[in-house]
């Protein structure tokens, strides 16, 4: 039987082991080329004078999503994750209007923020706020490096690490730690993994639906973003001078459960 000691250390290993595929992959994969074709989309009708116009409106719910979080919270991570996806409205919209691949660093620079936000958010509930806390900004610049990386010399691997890192890393946190609101949590990942799915099959979605896998791509990751503000506001983070919501990797991570029935499920105390 495995002890929870081996247990965490094995949730630890799966954490970690997408960044240190990836950082292996920059080593031995080739250089990863952005295709010409990715810019035409399947979806092109021009309404109201808008050229694109689903695949341009269609980004709208980021905003929502990025004002209700801007609104809501003060820490520093989550202003950057709503910061991030409320920017990405605008970078994804400007880009869809006539897409080329000088737009699309300005889709890509705000997606990265709220990617690194976001994983540095699931590292502190996972290990420690103090942690997240740490490594918010290094990996915020590690994920605009990767964009500016890619624009200057074409090779789009640390843009698909940073990308496809926190996506796989997140679900591992949700299996083998106590990461507070997992269900609203999930609930983002699924929707995020099924706008992946709807962009593969941008065409394929087209020729028998009314909108593009694309457009739907889109609102499908907008529909994320407002679970991940839900998330959020469950499991709100601790401020600078309290206690942290989970411990370190020496102890493991702590449950957390609401005080009484009757108190909103964003308050939490700690189970000994």
């Amino acid at each position: 039987m495995i002890s929870m000691r081996n247990l965490r250390r094995l949730g630890v290993a799966f954490f970690l082991l997408p960044v240190v595929a990836g950082l292996i992959a920059l080593v031995f994969v080739t250089p990863i080329a952005q295709p010409a074709s990715y810019h035409n989309f399947a979806d092109q009708r021009r309404l109201f004078g808008i050229p694109n116009f689903w695949t341009v409106v269609s980004n709208l719910p980021f905003a929502v999503a990025g004002v209700l979080g801007l609104r809501a919270f003060r820490d520093l991570a989550s202003r950057f994750l709503f910061a991030g996806i409320f920017l990405t409205t605008f970078g994804s919209a400007y880009y869809h209007w006539a897409p080329d691949t000088p737009r699309l660093v300005w889709d890509r620079l705000p997606m990265t923020i709220g990617f690194m936000s976001l994983l540095a958010l699931i590292i502190g509930a996972s290990f420690g706020a103090q942690l997240g806390r740490r490594l918010l900004l290094p990996l915020v610049v590690a994920g605009l490096a990767s964009v500016v990386w890619w624009r200057m010399s074409g090779d789009l691997r640390p843009y698909v690490l940073v990308q496809f890192a926190p996506m796989l890393m997140i679900p591992v946190a949700l299996i083998f730690f106590e990461v507070p609101a997992r269900r609203e949590l999930w609930i983002a990942v699924i929707l995020y993994g099924l706008a992946k799915v709807a962009e593969l099959a941008d065409r394929e979605i087209y020729s028998v639906f009314v909108l593009s896998g694309h457009t739907l791509k889109h609102l499908l990751a907008g529909a994320s973003t407002y679970w991940l503000y839900l998330w959020r506001r469950a499991a709100p983070v601790a401020r600078e001078g309290q206690s942290d919501p989970t411990s370190g990797l020496a102890g493991g991570p702590q449950r957390l459960k609401p005080k009484c029935a009757g108190f909103p499920s964003g308050t939490l105390e700690r189970v000994p």
